[in-house]
């Protein structure tokens, strides 16, 4: 590698060659496909992002419900020198009973064709 880069090389010049028209792109798709494509790919990062947070949510509920079911250790008694700070007054629970609460959130996608 050290080699080659000390080694003398000859300068050529770089020889001209005509103009050579450049090569024509090809031509853009027409803007109704371009905006159908724009929506598939919108529709189908949404359906992919609400799959996902179905999961979560249901993930995040089975926890819930586990930990609300799982019986807590007893609390310590407070040490002698520690002073003991009054707490606040509960909120009365309007659900005693209820383990855990799901929601589910359903998102329709209804394609309209339009004549123009």
């Amino acid at each position: 590698m050290y080699l080659a880069a000390l080694r003398d090389t000859a300068i050529v010049a770089a020889q001209t060659t005509l103009p050579v028209p450049a090569e024509r792109p090809r031509s853009s798709l027409p803007a109704p496909i371009k905006k159908a494509a724009t929506a598939m790919a919108v529709g189908t990062a949404l359906q992919i992002g609400v799959s996902l947070t179905g999961k979560y949510l249901a993930r995040q509920a089975g926890k819930q419900a586990v930990n609300a079911v799982r019986p807590r250790p007893a609390k310590r008694a407070p040490r002698e020198n520690q002073t003991v700070v009054p707490q606040p007054a509960q909120q009365v629970d309007p659900h005693p009973f209820a383990a855990a609460v799901s929601e589910t959130v359903v998102i329709r996608r209804v394609w309209i064709r339009r004549s123009q």
